[in-house]
């Protein structure tokens, strides 16, 4: 609790802040990006906010959704905050931009090697926003309505509207304390889940076409190309939640969604049930994350790089 602390004083004393947190950002690196940007901005604090990758236009119905810029290496600030990035590289930032400045790194994935002066790693968090609640909490410092919406944003989205494992009673009671500061969860759940474009159906119904099952049907495997994307006029935003499709069929413990980025370039994300670290298989593409949602990189033939993911899951195949 004391580093919650010492990180809580710091936002009080110190003037001027960047907020950055890993490309593509979900729900969560969103969520305490911005309820960091809302306190710091009430307390009169010079504040900003960048990103490798334009945010999903899914989460344009947030207030702050437009302070977010992309990441400049040239915001001249006294503290630099990474917040749900498990890697340097993730977010973006210059290590010669970091001279002289205060760099705190707060997150929750285990892969995460303490990069920052001061490091804040909390594998047993459901999400980024539970620690951001803590540190306010520990040290006094108001949360307002629109600060609890964010935390609100991070914590359901991370934890797949509280059916995720990293769920724990902790969790519900943070987001009862959201609620009593007058977070209205349907305003937030309806923005998230059922807002979508319709065109992103028509690339759901072309995704769910690529559907094959491996392992006795443990493994489940989808994809998008970019063929797919001009045909149906979308383009990444449009994918954000297609595995969890892969992995919600009954008898799947793995779903992974192939996305094809660039020619030849695939974006793999990948979701499992119960015991299986998929954050290990992720760690031989490139990429990391949580046991039950990890990603990575891979730069190979569509059948060549289906071929790759099959064979990293071999283990299925023994009932591992």
């Amino acid at each position: 609790m004391e580093i919650k602390k010492k990180i809580g004083q710091i936002l009080k004393d110190r003037d001027s802040f960047l907020i950055v947190s890993h490309k593509n950002p979900d729900g969560d690196a969103i969520g305490s990006s911005l309820a960091l940007y809302s306190v710091l901005k009430e307390m009169g604090k010079e504040v900003y906010v960048e990103n490798p990758t334009k945010p999903a236009y899914t989460y344009d119905f947030l207030k702050d959704y437009r302070v977010i810029e992309s990441i400049s290496n040239c915001k001249d600030v006294e503290v630099v905050i990474s917040v749900d990035t498990a890697e340097l590289s993730r977010c973006g930032l210059d290590r010669d931009y970091l001279k002289g400045k205060l760099f705190i790194n707060i997150d929750h994935h285990k892969t995460n090697p303490g990069f920052g002066d001061i490091n804040l790693i909390e594998p047993d968090a459901s999400a980024v926003g539970c620690i951001i609640w803590d540190i306010f909490t520990v040290s006094g410092i108001p949360i307002s309505k629109t600060t609890a919406e964010y935390l609100y944003l991070s914590i359901l989205t991370d934890t797949g509207s509280f059916r995720y494992s990293s769920t724990s009673p902790k969790t519900f009671r943070i987001a009862a304390d959201l609620l009593e500061r007058g977070v209205e969860p349907w305003f937030i759940s309806s923005n998230i889940y059922e807002s979508e474009k319709p065109e992103t159906f028509k690339l759901l119904s072309l995704v769910l076409d690529t559907l094959e099952l491996f392992y006795n049907g443990r493994l489940a495997l989808v994809y998008v190309t970019k063929e797919m994307f001009e045909k149906t006029n979308t383009n990444a935003d449009n994918t954000e939640g297609f595995v969890n499709y892969a992995r919600s069929i009954r008898g799947v413990e793995v779903g992974v969604l192939l996305r094809e980025d660039e020619p030849n370039r695939f974006k793999i994300s990948i979701r499992s049930k119960g015991n299986v670290d998929v954050s290990e298989v992720a760690g031989h593409f490139n990429g990391g994350g949580h046991k039950n949602a990890a990603g990575g990189m891979i730069e190979a033939s569509l059948n060549d790089a289906k071929r790759r993911i099959i064979e990293a899951f071999s283990f299925l195949e023994n009932g591992k």
